[in-house]
């Protein structure tokens, strides 16, 4: 792997990194999902611009954002493993995720995506913001369920979270990335201006949009669970409340009567058991001196039919027959008898549990008691609880008042915690247990998960003289139970609000774009009209000129044709006459006459001939294409053999002339046409460019461009002023009329281009700088261009 693709792949994890961690910033409880996920977004664009190859960044940074800390080496190797899968098999799903959905676009939409027109806008959102961003949320919500962080009841909303969460990563940071990086450069930078303002800001408001509505949801749900709460602890209380004030009324039935027989006790507590199922049994716990216990147990024995002994237990909580001391509380009687009966005769004072208890509700005659205790017509390890409250009664007029017992109401405590908080006041919610400032727990919701508790509520009930702290705790199961649909339709309408919102602007901006590219085009489209009209203009000047000045040469023809002839043959006339006076020895006067007669003779056959020449230039302006010749040539070879013949004319100079013309390059045209051309450039340039015997140089460039042939004939003189620019393509217009110059040169090049070569000629020049004629030929001219111009 190269350093530079290194480079880009952590580049790429880092980002992806700094985005996500900043994303779960705004994530609600439980925060397996946020409302935005950049990262998605910028992952999609960076598979887009640098290619495939970047996957490897996707996925480190994607496994660093999930993991949360780096599990303790020392554990099991499996362990070990284990907790890197889930974080593992979420990167894995971002990193597919931005590949299907780079492989979609460029698919579907194109290699560079312009995004500038509705249809091209609407099949991104759905394929890049929506059908890609299925495979991400369903591989990590799916990774979450089978590793139990997520309940079955939250996968929905979680999954819709994931799914819109990446959606709008997607749609705001993956145009964002384009505007600064992506191709075409000129589109995406027309945008820079206000399209990132407007994504940023839409983002930004729907996103605390969302917040503030999990937060407000996240605010009721918790007065809804402390309400629940409530109640649910002021139930507690009032059940408690209801089984201590039925083992009040059961005292009182043994402080009025101490002759309380066992029927009459059983049909006195029949209806609390019925109607408080918290009770295990109710029990009357008789005070029994040492010396009646014989007594006592013959009693016992008569009213159960049985063989009823004073029992307790030794030391390894075996019971048998309890020794002889000098006080016993025994349980005389028990309700309900059946499913207690191993309990009778038991003497309770045998534990030390049970005498502290005892104790404490004698000294405040109030209930008291025992605490989580094994209970001894249990045959299970269950514990159970027995309150105590003392009976005082007046045996007789001698006796006194005394303690004559106590009534006890005996508790499972699985069965009174399930009264107390019963699965259907509970519903989602965990609830524990534990005698108040941090002492044994009595309970625990074994059903309860091991996740973090979203909210908790505690609260200290009274139970007989013993405070117990009652927590309840709530997880996902609540959250899913209370949850409204505020903050989702928040996240939805936000969503959609910034896709119409995004697509309008990006259509916009693109449009707008493409209209300024449209108005340059036309602008140039313009100008290149305006300079064919002034072209036209210009041709049908030149033309008119030409013509006049063809016909006026035509017209002068003749008689000057008739004069050289005339003047020759009187030089000829004047020479036999000479001649004649020589052999007959003239005198010196005529002979004189006769000579100045033949000077003038010659004069003006000199300036007759001249005045033919002059004739014969005008008629070259009229260019007589009829007589033109159309054939395919070698441009390259053709002005190397038309350079060769003028290489006399400069190089006897000194001056040096470059071609540079591509060797292939072939135009359908009129030879003759381009050899005229370059013959009078050079020329002009020869006799204009370098003055006081200046050497330069000359170069005649040849190119292609769009089916047409660019000429480019440039020196290194003096240059043209731009005053003289305007007018040397006119007829007769010179700055040499001096040194002989007829101002026809130019003139010819410039009717032989337009004309008969079918071009466009133009020239530009800098005082110092030299001068520049650009001649532009189609590489095909019309084969009958003669014939359509001989007979047009």
């Amino acid at each position: 792997m190269s350093d530079r693709r290194s480079f880009v792949i952590l580049l790429v994890a880092l980002a992806y990194l700094l985005l996500g961690k900043l994303a779960l910033l705004l994530a609600i409880p439980p925060g397996y999902a946020t409302a935005i996920w950049p990262a998605a977004g910028v992952a999609l664009a960076a598979v887009m611009i640098m290619g495939y190859r970047v996957w490897p960044g996707i996925l480190l940074g994607s496994f660093l954002v999930n993991i949360d800390a780096v599990p303790a080496l020392g554990q099991p190797l499996l362990t070990l493993l284990a907790s890197f899968v889930v974080p593992f098999v979420i990167a894995v799903g971002a990193a597919i995720q931005a590949l299907i959905g780079a492989y979609l676009i460029r698919r579907y939409i194109g290699f560079q995506l312009s995004l500038d027109s509705v249809g091209e806008v609407l099949r991104f959102i759905l394929i890049g913001c929506g059908l890609s961003c299925l495979v991400s949320a369903s591989v990590g919500t799916a990774t979450l369920f089978m590793a139990g962080l997520l309940p079955v009841e939250n996968f929905v909303f979680n999954w819709l979270t994931w799914w819109v969460g990446d959606g709008l990563g997607v749609m705001i940071f993956t145009v964002l990335t384009f505007v600064y990086l992506g191709k075409p450069e000129a589109v995406w930078r027309s945008r820079r201006r206000i399209l990132p303002a407007v994504l940023l800001g839409v983002s930004v408001v729907a996103v605390t949009l969302y917040v503030f509505g999990s937060r407000w949801e996240l605010s009721r749900q918790q007065s809804e669970f402390s309400r629940y709460t409530s109640q649910i602890f002021t139930r507690a209380q009032t059940v408690i409340d209801a089984h201590i004030e039925n083992l009040y009324a059961t005292r009182a039935l043994f402080e009025v009567s101490n002759k309380v027989t066992a029927i009459e006790f059983e049909k006195f507590v029949d209806g609390f058991l019925a109607r408080n199922t918290g009770f295990q049994a109710i029990v009357w716990v008789q005070h029994i001196p040492d010396r009646e216990r014989l007594t006592m147990e013959a009693q016992m024995s008569a009213e159960h039919g049985a063989h009823v002994l004073i029992t307790g237990r030794d030391e390894k909580q075996n019971t048998m027959p309890q020794l002889s001391k000098e006080d016993y509380y025994v349980i005389r009687y028990i309700e309900p008898l059946a499913d207690n009966l191993t309990a009778l005769g038991y003497d309770i004072s045998s534990s030390d549990l049970v005498r502290n208890a005892l104790a404490r509700a004698a000294a405040g005659n109030s209930p008291a008691t025992t605490g989580p205790i094994r209970l001894v017509q249990e045959q299970e390890d269950q514990l159970g609880l027995v309150v105590y409250l003392p009976v005082h009664f007046i045996s007789d007029a001698t006796s006194g008042a005394g303690l004559a017992g106590y009534v006890a109401a005996v508790f499972r405590i699985p069965d009174l915690m399930n009264l107390l908080l019963s699965s259907d006041y509970l519903a989602n919610i965990s609830a524990s247990v534990s005698e108040r400032d941090g002492g044994e727990i009595i309970f625990g919701d074994r059903s309860s998960s091991a996740q973090e508790s979203l909210f908790s509520d505690s609260a200290v009930l009274h139970f007989a003289d013993t405070e117990w702290l009652f927590q309840l705790t709530a997880d996902q199961r609540f959250l899913v139970g209370s949850r409204s649909m505020v903050p989702w339709g928040m996240l939805v309408a936000g969503l959609l609000f910034t896709g119409l919102l995004g697509m309008t602007f990006l259509v916009l901006t693109g449009q707008k774009y493409s209209s300024e590219v449209t108005g340059e085009k036309l602008k140039g489209m313009l100008h290149q009209l305006q300079e064919a009209q002034e072209h036209l203009v210009e041709a049908e000047k030149m033309a008119s000129l030409g013509g006049l000045v063809a016909g006026f040469a035509h017209e002068l023809n003749t008689p000057l044709g008739i004069a050289i002839t005339a003047e020759s043959t009187l030089q000829d006339d004047l020479g036999k006459l000479d001649a004649a006076l020589q052999e007959r020895g003239g005198v010196a006067a005529e002979i004189a006459t006769l000579r100045r007669m033949q000077e003038a003779s010659r004069i003006v056959l000199a300036n007759v001939q001249r005045a033919g020449a002059l004739i014969m230039s005008f008629k070259q302006v009229s260019v007589d294409q009829a007589t033109t010749e159309t054939r395919t040539i070698n441009l390259h070879e053709y002005l190397t053999d038309v350079l060769m013949h003028l290489s006399p004319n400069y190089r006897r100079t000194g001056h040096e002339v470059i071609l540079d013309c591509p060797p292939d390059l072939n135009i359908r045209t009129v030879p003759g046409g381009i050899a005229q051309v370059v013959i009078n450039l050079l020329t002009n340039s020869l006799i204009h460019a370098f003055p006081n015997d200046r050497k330069g140089h000359i170069k005649l460039g040849v190119s292609s461009r769009s089916g047409e042939v660019v000429i480019r004939f440039s020196d290194d003189g003096i240059g043209i002023p731009l005053a003289d620019q305007k007018k040397i393509f006119e007829p007769f217009y010179t700055t040499r009329r001096s040194s002989g110059g007829t101002g026809l040169g130019l003139h010819v090049v410039y009717n032989t281009v337009r004309r008969q070569l079918k071009g466009r000629i133009s020239v530009s020049s800098q005082p110092d700088q030299g001068a520049v004629f650009e001649i532009v030929l189609p590489l095909t001219i019309n084969e009958f261009v003669g014939e359509e111009q001989a007979f047009g």
